[in-house]
């Protein structure tokens, strides 16, 4: 079990542990856990390897084997994997049980479009999506790999009946109507904004629910890492806007983002931020003049910008550095 930094910091104030002890305990973690998640991420990618191999190796013989002998190989091969997963899950062999789960994972998708074509049977992808994702459940359980739970997620979001989805397209519009009449431009944004805002709270409620339930729960994870990956397309999509309310959320956003990692002493994350905040104020400015930029005005305005920007996050970094030595 992983012990947080802070609470080793902690026992290292109450002087239950040296300073050199603290950094021993750290190195020793951080070490450990950089080559389990080398190796887990190896196996992983063999597990896809080895799958994309066997459909490789059917395909190229596809039209000579009967339709009785494909479907007994695929059964033959899927219980045989079943059997795999189950040994080495018993034996705590956690790098090869992701390997096969993995496999096993893709062999659903393989034995669902057998059938459909031995069978002629024709559902379309939403209703492939919807066999795939109910027929991994187990294996998607057992796994730990955040990328069979990313693509468990997917598959989920893609299972709904298309009513759904002008359902929700519906309820946009019946939102925007109602309660935004602003222009198009305005209503994009503000719409964009509380999409933001949502997928914050998915991706906190997904990762308490991770550590509630002590870390076993991976597709919790996965569907915060997912709405993670959807927030920063959204917040993508609002920074490329020029409307007033969408700079100011922006500069809120990073404002706030700042902050909380200056409170926190994490230099590393508040320098990030730092940055894409010099780098918007020099996009906002190259657009709004990008026609001086021929003049070479442009060029200046940004570098002192840029110049001024550095100074004072050097200063605020080396304030923290001294910070926290005293502390």
């Amino acid at each position: 079990m992983k012990i947080p930094r802070k609470e080793l910091e902690k026992l290292n104030k109450e002087g239950l542990i040296t300073s050199q002890q603290l950094e021993d305990i750290i190195g020793y973690y951080k070490n450990n856990t950089d080559n389990n998640k080398l190796w887990k991420r190896l196996f992983v990618i063999a597990g896809l390897l080895i799958a994309l191999g066997i459909v490789l190796i059917i395909g190229a013989n596809w039209a000579l084997i009967p339709n009785f002998l494909k479907i007994s190989i695929d059964f033959i091969l899927f219980l045989a994997l079943i059997y795999t997963d189950y040994h080495f899950i018993t034996n705590k062999k956690k790098n090869l049980s992701e390997v096969f789960l993995v496999i096993s994972f893709f062999m659903v998708a393989g034995t669902i479009g057998l059938i459909a074509q031995v069978y002629n049977l024709d559902g379309g992808w939403f209703s492939f999506a919807r066999f795939w994702m109910l027929l991994a459940v187990p294996f998607v359980l057992l796994s730990k790999t955040y990328l069979i739970n990313i693509l468990w997620l997917l598959l989920l979001f893609n299972s709904f009946p298309e009513s759904f989805y002008t359902w929700l397209h519906d309820i946009y519009s019946y939102f925007v109507s109602t309660f935004l009449p602003f222009s198009k431009a305005y209503n994009i944004s503000i719409f964009c904004i509380l999409l933001y805002l949502s997928l914050e709270f998915l991706q906190w409620f997904g990762k308490l629910i991770y550590i509630k339930f002590d870390r076993k729960i991976i597709v919790s994870k996965a569907f915060s890492i997912l709405a993670q990956l959807t927030k920063y397309w959204v917040i993508f999509a609002i920074a490329l806007q020029r409307n007033a309310i969408d700079i100011i959320f922006i500069f809120i956003l990073l404002a706030y983002k700042m902050y909380k990692y200056y409170k926190a002493r994490k230099d590393k994350y508040f320098r990030n931020y730092a940055i894409v905040t010099e780098i918007y104020i020099i996009y906002l400015f190259v657009s709004a003049y990008g026609n001086l930029l021929f003049t070479g005005i442009g060029f200046i305005a940004g570098g002192i910008l840029l110049l001024v920007s550095i100074y004072v996050l050097r200063k605020i970094l080396s304030y923290m550095k001294k910070s926290e030595a005293t502390n």
